[in-house]
């Protein structure tokens, strides 16, 4: 459903991503895994068209993304951008609602299937007793939980994520991966999010795709990550590094 092939980009004269390649099939849940500076974000933008490809093809169920119109591609993607400060000043619903806009028309509010929509979503988050809290007052975890009831609402068959584990608690860390685990499970929506840590990949998400320097340099089985001692080319690592079955990494300072 998830098809880019030759993608590359530069910033002035950095070349940020370079050729990059691959496939999603429905349902599939893959995670982006590499260095800082990699070029992870950069390809989030261009696959929601935030950012516009300088070279290469995306498509999106065999259509060129360029060829969707805004409201057509929110019905397709939806996007949960790098945590920020939750500073707006909308209730948990109305933000919740956001997601339902690619559906509403300029003269319209939402009607009693998008409330519906929106309840459900807030449900699997566990924020509907939260639903009337302002987000300015939300915890770092419960906002965070709003973005993806968002993202959830918008119904979209494909769900881009940019590292929203980031700065939360292991708790919430793993309270986050449960709802995405079964909203893949039970939607069978197709999954791709940025990850720092890949002993939580390991864990929770089947696929991987391995950047550095701009380029894919593995795309496939996470287990296969440690199976196969790619962590070490990824990060370059030295001997004095251990990386244990379940990808947890610690150094040995007696090396």
């Amino acid at each position: 459903m998830f098809s880019i092939s030759n993608i590359s980009y530069c910033y002035q004269k950095d070349n940020v991503l370079k050729d990059v390649s691959f496939e999603l099939k429905k349902g599939d849940y893959c995670a982006i895994i590499g260095p800082n500076g990699s070029g992870k974000t950069t390809l989030l933008h261009i696959l929601s068209g935030a950012l516009k490809k300088q070279e290469g093809e995306v498509y999106i169920l065999g259509k060129k993304i360029e060829n969707y119109d805004v409201r057509a591609l929110a019905k397709q993607i939806s996007v949960v951008p790098q945590r920020s400060e939750p500073v707006y000043h909308f209730s948990v619903f109305d933000m919740v609602m956001f997601g339902r806009h690619p559906y509403q028309t300029r003269w319209n509010t939402y009607n009693p299937d998008d409330e519906e929509i929106v309840v459900d979503a807030l449900k699997k988050t566990n924020l509907l007793s939260l639903k009337d809290r302002m987000t300015s007052q939300l915890s770092g975890g419960e906002f965070q939980r709003t973005l993806i009831a968002r993202a959830i609402a918008q119904q979209a068959p494909l769900m881009l994520l940019d590292e929203p584990l980031a700065n939360l608690d292991i708790p919430h860390q793993f309270e986050i991966l449960e709802i995405l685990s079964e909203l893949n499970h039970a939607k069978q929506t197709t999954i791709l999010m940025v990850i720092h840590d890949v002993a939580l990949a390991m864990q929770a998400i089947p696929k991987s795709l391995l950047l550095k320097n701009g380029r894919v340099t593995y795309m496939g089985d996470t287990q296969d990550i440690c199976r196969k001692n790619l962590i070490f080319n990824l990060f370059d690592l030295d001997e004095s590094f251990e990386v244990d079955a379940w990808g947890n990494v610690r150094r040995n300072y007696r090396k």
